[in-house]
């Protein structure tokens, strides 16, 4: 197997498993846009302008943060976007800046820091397109990490180099490889992730290739991280 990529972190909280969703687990943890994410920070109420502004007092009131410390907080939230060490899909590029932003999370409980890692043939063939910061990404953490699961995430470019991922199990393909597959495919009863390792997680991606979105089924393994 080539030496797996880090193609970047995430601050997420898994979310009970909505009733349309076929998979036997109790929650799911993910990192796409198909309404099966809670990501840090919420962009729209402490980033974007276009948005009313109660939306940041909801979200104030929520972190539980006074006036100065919301507002650094905002600050910094647009201060890394604005040097693209943020994406749209809320993807941090450098460890750093996760820890840094975590400090505002600190009345709140229930977010997990994630890195998502491909191989280094995706990972190039990412790098070749030009997305956002792979290079930066895929730096060695020094912090301590434990493999949780793999996921399955078709990439949909939102232009400009930004770019959102759609999950498998959302067009209900985790269906698909149950039926299908030579391998016993099993997922993680609190997370969603898949138990397999990523040579078999790699077997189902391409069994569901050109099904549900018309997205490349991309085969990732999913690291927690821990400071």
């Amino acid at each position: 197997m080539n030496d797996m990529k880090c193609f970047g972190f995430y601050i997420i909280k898994p979310l009970v498993k909505p009733e349309w969703i076929t998979l036997n687990t109790s929650h799911i943890l993910s990192v796409s846009e198909d309404g099966l994410s809670e990501k840090f920070p919420n962009l729209e109420k402490c980033f974007w302008i276009n948005y009313p502004k109660s939306n940041r007092v909801q979200y104030q009131n929520y972190l539980q943060l006074d006036d100065k410390d919301f507002s650094d907080f905002c600050k910094l939230v647009a201060d890394l976007f604005d040097r693209k060490r943020l994406t749209t899909d809320v993807r941090f590029c450098c460890i750093e800046d996760v820890i840094k932003i975590c400090q505002y999370l600190r009345n709140v409980n229930g977010y997990r820091i994630i890195g998502i890692f491909t191989d280094s043939v995706i990972f190039k063939e990412f790098e070749n397109e030009g997305t956002f910061d792979v290079v930066m990404a895929g730096k060695e953490c020094t912090l301590k990490k434990r493999k949780i699961g793999c996921d399955i995430l078709g990439c949909e470019s939102l232009g400009n180099g930004y770019y959102s991922f759609d999950s498998y199990i959302a067009n209900s393909l985790n269906e698909v490889i149950e039926k299908q597959s030579n391998y016993r495919y099993t997922v993680d009863i609190k997370t969603g992730l898949i138990e397999n390792t990523y040579e078999e997680t790699i077997f189902f991606s391409n069994l569901i290739q050109g099904q549900g979105e018309f997205v490349i089924w991309t085969p990732f393994e999913v690291y927690e991280y821990f400071y």
